[in-house]
């Protein structure tokens, strides 16, 4: 019984770890599109409410296999890809 609870424990995190591995693949390519998100949370409760912002930066890539990916970047790496930049050479500079 233990060793196939132990089994069953080691298929799952295998899962996992595959699935966030290709999450993290940097994608290599031009820069398609450019993108920003607001984002706001509130914190607290009743009148203690408080709201926490932060700007999300996204990059769209167009892959040499024609795949667009999107990519979440620095402000800094958003500012410096313009449209048709190479990613990520343009964010090495």
């Amino acid at each position: 019984m233990r060793i196939r609870l132990a089994l069953a424990v080691t298929a799952v995190a295998a899962l996992a770890l595959t699935g966030c591995s290709d999450q993290h693949k940097p994608a290599t390519g031009k820069v398609i599109a450019k993108d920003t998100d607001r984002e706001c949370k509130s914190k607290g409760t009743g009148k203690k409410k408080r709201r926490s912002c932060h700007t999300e930066y996204e990059l769209t890539v167009r892959t040499s296999k024609g795949d667009e990916v999107e990519v979440d970047v620095s402000s800094s790496d958003y500012n410096a890809c313009s449209e048709g930049a190479s990613y990520p050479r343009c964010a090495k500079r």
